[in-house]
């Protein structure tokens, strides 16, 4: 079974309610059916109902049986704003100031209905910025209790089977943390794979990523600054598989990785990209899925207390099914995510 048949089927499984925040956007509704026909979770629909008839109306999309909540008239909305309020406490956020931000913004709507327990979690971004869609998960969720850094990653799906995990690669942190210190970058590598260990069936093998291995390329900044995560990371979880610094080549081909890091734990097997910083994750996942035409699934929020999805805004509507899909698996994997 392909790895986005085994998502599915484990999503119908589990059956979790997750919420989308973008009412007035096509792709979105589109998503919506083809997820209330598939029965892949439960979809709930954050944002103006009248907005959301009159698109699916023009688009002839069929929204029968889909819960809608107007983030502007909801009887729970004195509730989420105090909780706002509790969670943005170190800002002096004041209730009316909440109230503004949740009935105006969608998004941290959504957010705060997960934090409060009351969804499973969200996607956004189709027609909302990354800025702000982990603005409201970082703000409103709020990290895990052992993760510092909230970042993202990106599910990867390559024609190649012999390569990563059955073809399947996680490429962090491709969206929100620019240029990570080690300490971040170890929390990405932490974060990524106990997201791996959610969606793939084989063993998270990190590869922290450079233009450099076991220092062939000298001793510049970012080379010491991807070996000292790699050492925060084997401190913090000696069990997993990780090596670094070292370069894509020697990260994925075991006749490489056998003449230059003979030593290496994973042995040209990667099935986790960690990149040095976000100009590398983003030009690299976009690059591996426009010009291998692979298929990129993602960001996917990480380092989160409950799950939540970021969309590329040039998404289509399979992209959303997909990100839905993931985040619906992600809140039955038991592991901070």
């Amino acid at each position: 079974m392909e790895f986005l048949e085994k998502i599915y089927e484990r999503s119908r499984k589990v059956k979790k309610k997750i919420l989308l925040s973008e009412p007035h956007d096509e792709r979105v509704l589109k998503a919506i059916e083809s997820i209330l026909k598939s029965g892949i979770c439960t979809p709930v629909l954050i944002g103006d109902p009248e907005e959301a008839s009159m698109v699916a109306k023009k688009e002839g999309i069929d929204l029968k049986g889909l819960e809608i909540i107007d983030n502007k008239k909801s009887k729970d909305l004195d509730r989420y704003a105090a909780l706002y309020c509790e969670k943005r406490k170190h800002k002096k956020v004041s209730f009316e100031d909440a109230l503004k931000i949740i009935t105006k913004n969608p998004v941290f709507y959504a957010a705060l209905m997960v934090a409060a327990g009351d969804a499973d979690g969200f996607v956004a971004g189709a027609s909302t910025t990354t800025r702000d869609v982990a603005k409201a998960a970082i703000y409103c969720i709020g990290p895990a209790e052992d993760i510092k850094t909230v970042s993202s990653s990106s599910v990867v799906i390559l024609g190649d089977k012999t390569l990563g995990s059955s073809g399947i690669f996680i490429y962090a942190d491709a969206g929100i943390v620019p240029d990570p210190t080690a300490e971040q970058l170890a929390d990405i590598a932490i974060s990524s794979a106990r997201m791996a260990k959610i969606l793939l069936d084989n063993q998270p093998k990190i590869a922290m990523l450079s233009y450099s291995t076991k220092g062939s390329g000298g001793s510049g900044k970012s080379i010491q600054k991807v070996q000292e995560a790699t050492r925060f990371v084997r401190e913090r979880d000696p069990d997993l598989l990780i090596d670094g610094e070292i370069q894509v080549d020697c990260a994925v081909v075991p006749e490489v990785a056998q003449r230059k890091d003979p030593d290496s734990m994973i042995k040209g097997r990667a099935n986790i990209f960690i990149f040095p910083n976000l100009d590398a994750g983003n030009i690299s996942y976009k690059l591996t899925q426009r010009l291998a035409k692979a298929r990129a699934i993602g960001p996917l929020l990480q380092g989160l207390q409950k799950p939540a999805s970021d969309l590329s805004r040039g998404c289509d509507f399979q992209d959303i099914i997909d990100a839905v899909a993931i985040t619906a698996v992600r809140a039955h994997g038991g592991l901070l995510i």
